[in-house]
């Protein structure tokens, strides 16, 4: 399978989510993103960097709150120094834009693909080199809004 023990690259993966579910603080998620070569794209724009991350994440951190991720399967293949890892998780969000007089709220699965790699910039030692949070149409829960 890899290298690096499973249990490694999944502590890795929820923290990732953690982070997102909490809102840290953007030093944190920076932590767990590569300085160099990042490319993370998601349906609302593509990220090169951590300046562009940080817009992204004052956006969404600033919308989405009451969030949860579920992580349901991580499966991992080693090439080389990297990991991809293809990721099934669920995600639960609420959501307002100014001026709805309401939030919506967000129930779906979505399939990722991330490769990471080595690091020493976290307690994990992993950091995200590529992100693609749509490698499948998401598939939203009967009932939920949708983005």
């Amino acid at each position: 399978m890899s290298d690096l023990p499973e249990k490694q690259i999944n502590e890795f993966v929820a923290a990732w989510y953690q982070g997102l579910d909490f809102h840290y603080p953007i030093e944190q998620m920076y932590a767990l993103l590569a300085t160099e070569g990042l490319v993370m794209a998601f349906p609302d724009g593509d990220i090169k960097d951590h300046a562009s991350f940080r817009v992204w994440y004052e956006r969404v951190t600033n919308i989405f709150f009451d969030e949860n991720h579920f992580v349901n399967e991580v499966k991992i293949t080693q090439k080389g120094k990297e990991y991809t890892l293809d990721i099934l998780v669920g995600w639960q969000a609420s959501w307002w834009i100014a001026p709805a007089a309401k939030s919506k709220r967000v129930s779906m699965d979505a399939t990722q693909r991330w490769v990471v790699r080595p690091t020493t910039r976290n307690a994990f030692g992993l950091e995200i080199v590529y992100y693609n949070a749509t490698v499948e149409p998401f598939k939203y829960a009967p009932g939920f809004a949708r983005l």
